[in-house]
C-alpha cells in the first residue's frame, strides 16, 4: 500500500466519523423525546467524542499529505495526535458502557428508570467520563514520555514511556472493565426478555407467538452489542 493511498484512507475515515456522528448529534437535540430519553443524552455525548476522535485522525491524515515518509513532525503535534487517540478511545469506551447500563436499566425496569437516571445522575455520569478520561487518562499517557515518533506504516502517533507497562496496563484495565460491563448489562437483557417472554400467553402473544418475538428481541440486543463493539 503506497503512502498516497494510506493518505487516502486515513482522509476517508476522518470523513466518515464526521458523516456518522453529526447527524446523531443533531437528530438527538432536535428529538422532542430528548428531555426524557436517558439513553439518547449519553449517545448525544459519545458522537461528541467520537467526533473529536475523528479531528485527531484529520491530524494524522494532515501530516500524511503534507509530510514526506521520513520527515521529522513536531514533536507537540506527535503528543497532541497520541493523547488524543489514548484518551478520547477510553472516553468512547466508556461511553458505550454507560449506554449499555441505562439501556439495560430501561428495560429491566421500564416504570422506575427515570427515578433512577435523573438528569442529575446523567450528568454527573458524563461529567465523570469526561473528567476522568481528560485529566487521569491525559496525565497517565503524558508523564514520563522518553520520545514521540510517527509511525508512517499504519499512519498513526506513538510515544515511549519510561513506564511502559503502566500505560499499557491502565488501557487495557479500562477495557477489560467497560466491555464487562457492556457484555453483563445485555446478557441481563436477554435474560429479563426471555423470562417475560416465557411468561406470557399465548392468547397474549397473538399471531406473532413466543418464538418471533424472542428472536426479534435477541436479534436487536446483538445488533446493539455489535455496534458497541464497533
Amino acid at each position: 500500500m503506497t503512502d498516497y493511498v494510506k493518505a487516502i484512507v486515513t482522509t476517508v475515515v476522518f470523513l466518515s466519523t464526521f458523516a456518522t456522528n453529526i447527524p446523531v448529534i443533531f437528530v438527538t437535540f432536535h428529538s422532542r423525546r430528548f428531555e426524557e430519553d436517558s439513553v439518547a443524552k449519553v449517545v448525544a455525548s459519545l458522537a461528541v467524542s467520537d467526533i473529536v476522535q475523528g479531528i485527531i485522525t484529520a491530524c494524522c491524515a494532515g501530516v500524511a499529505w503534507s509530510l514526506q515518509p521520513g520527515e521529522q513532525v513536531p514533536e507537540w503535534l506527535l503528543r497532541v495526535i497520541y493523547s488524543g487517540m489514548y484518551i478520547f478511545g477510553l472516553c468512547s469506551v466508556w461511553h458505550l458502557a454507560a449506554v449499555s447500563v441505562v439501556k439495560c436499566t430501561v428495560i429491566v425496569r421500564p416504570l422506575t428508570h427515570f427515578t433512577i437516571f435523573t438528569d442529575r445522575v446523567l450528568r454527573a455520569i458524563i461529567c465523570t467520563i469526561w473528567i476522568m478520561s481528560l485529566i487521569i487518562s491525559g496525565a497517565v499517557v503524558n508523564v514520563g514520555v522518553i520520545d514521540a515518533y510517527f509511525r508512517w506504516i499504519i499512519m498513526i502517533a506513538g510515544m515511549k514511556h519510561q513506564n511502559t507497562r503502566f500505560v499499557s496496563a491502565f488501557a487495557v484495565i479500562n477495557f477489560v472493565i467497560a466491555t464487562l460491563i457492556i457484555m453483563i448489562s445485555y446478557i441481563k437483557v436477554f435474560l429479563v426478555v426471555r423470562r417475560q417472554v416465557r411468561s406470557t400467553p399465548a392468547d397474549v402473544l397473538g399471531s406473532f407467538g413466543s418464538r418471533t418475538i424472542f428472536g426479534s428481541s435477541v436479534r436487536s440486543a446483538k445488533n446493539l452489542f455489535v455496534m458497541c463493539a464497533a
